[in-house]
């Protein structure tokens, strides 16, 4: 299409033309950064100010309902659910806009209203998760707590950072945990965050049920994220569950999950494996003026041994690593391991205690004090548990010396620990328990 501008008229008109346009798009421009400057102002007459220059805009309805809805000094309920209704007639596509209306409706105590505007934004977007949570936790206040679950499972599944908030809400809501297990999707991950959660709340026998399956789901796990269960399991003195967890968690983090066959409660007494730090495992903490490794070149049997270095620095104060061990009450076993030392100085050396923590930490055993140099050699020693001790702990142990000269310098090797009940059979060493029979390292 051409248009002429021979004449000075019609070019007079095109010019008011365009001058008129912009005109009109610098007005709408300014309007709207005005109206969006307002809004975000958090000052009631500005944001109604707002609302009336853009009368069409959705978003500004719903945040000045927000804004009378949760003003503190003088909350307007009824001003609120009008504005939110305003918003959701402008777009009613926008799953937000219902939930924040059928919150208002809740609050004026509107239940059939507050439920059909859940509705009508679960069917604005069906896959989001917010909407789930939010319907959800309405259903669980109106104690629908079938159609809760299932509107809580569908947010879990689509956004798992809601797990563990999902199982307080759901436990403090029906305290069974057959129903927080309803709501979790069927991975370890998840179960473990109940189990946790059930750790720390004291409630052993809802976190067993839970623990039953995620052992059932046969899915692999990381055995540092179950080393919380364990301690409250430790805690509450359930030795024999421990001792059947312990094994079942070994075996689905794939590590090697065999008992001592002499029938030793002490786990990986030989330092066969890595130190697992937690459950039944041993434990260590960073220390100073000491290193601690495994050792493949010195070892009494097996494969290789534990190894300290002392620096010759400080007067250390040593007890570990240690092991927390199940164990039956009133019962007596015979300990026995292997400690080999190398130019140990100070009069204070290597021990292993055995301590009572129901007994506030009462040595029950405390073997021969090894100084300056020793080949492999045993120590030895029974215990008795008292009618209500679960759990023994296992340290090895160096207090520090009384002496000028204290400074701790020397290498010590610890092997082939063993706690075994006083009725089961002799322990049976990889070839050790021979006389005269050869150790490396010797």
């Amino acid at each position: 299409m051409n248009i002429s501008l021979d004449s000075s008229l019609q070019r007079l008109a095109l010019v008011g033309v365009a001058v008129g346009l912009a005109a009109l798009f610098c007005y709408q421009g300014v309007k709207l950064a005005l109206a969006s400057h307002r809004v975000l102002s958090g000052d009631l007459p500005k944001i109604e100010s707002a609302v009336a220059l853009e009368p069409g805009n959705a978003e500004y309805r719903d945040l000045l309902g927000r804004y009378l809805q949760f003003q503190l000094d003088q909350p307007d309920l009824e001003a609120a659910a009008s504005s939110f209704s305003s918003a959701t007639k402008l777009s009613p596509r926008t799953a937000r806009y219902w939930m924040d209306l059928a919150v208002a409706r809740e609050n004026l105590g509107q239940i059939d209203e507050a439920q059909a505007c859940f509705g009508r934004a679960l069917a604005a977007y069906p896959q989001s998760a917010q909407v789930h949570w939010e319907y959800g936790n309405f259903l669980l206040r109106e104690q629908n707590i079938d159609e809760a679950l299932n509107q809580i499972r569908g947010a879990v599944a689509s956004d798992p950072q809601l797990t563990y908030i999902a199982i307080t809400r759901v436990w403090r809501a029906t305290e069974n945990p057959a129903r927080v297990l309803s709501v979790l999707p069927r991975r370890s991950a998840a179960l473990i965050q109940a189990v946790n959660f059930f750790s720390d709340n004291h409630s052993l026998s809802s976190g067993l049920e839970i623990w039953n399956e995620l052992i059932a789901l046969k899915q692999p796990f990381e055995l540092s994220d179950t080393f919380q269960f364990f301690d409250e399991l430790i805690k509450e003195g359930r030795s024999g569950d421990a001792e059947r967890a312990w094994l079942q968690a070994l075996a689905a983090c794939n590590q090697p999950h065999q008992a001592p066959a002499d029938g030793s409660v002490i786990w990986n007494g030989g330092f066969e494996q890595d130190i697992e730090n937690g459950g039944l495992g041993w434990r260590v903490q960073p220390a100073s003026g000491m290193s601690m490794d495994y050792d493949e070149s010195i070892y009494h049997s097996g494969a290789r041994s534990l190894r300290l270095d002392f620096e010759g620095g400080s007067n250390v104060d040593l007890a570990q690593p240690l092991e927390i061990v199940p164990v039956q009450p009133d019962h007596s076993y015979h300990f026995r391991g292997f400690i080999r030392t190398e130019n140990i100085t100070t009069e204070s050396g290597l021990r292993i205690y055995i301590l009572d923590p129901q007994r506030q930490n009462a040595v029950l055993l405390a073997t021969d004090n090894l100084v300056g140099t020793h080949p492999w050699t045993e120590v030895t020693g029974d215990v008795h548990s008292s009618t209500n001790t679960n759990f023994l702990v296992v340290q090895v142990r160096r207090t520090p010396s009384r002496l000028f000269e204290n400074k701790l310098a020397g290498s010590a090797w610890i092997d082939d620990l063993s706690l075994v009940p006083a009725n089961s059979e002799p322990p049976v060493r990889r070839g050790s328990s021979r006389p005269n029979s050869p150790s490396k390292g010797m």
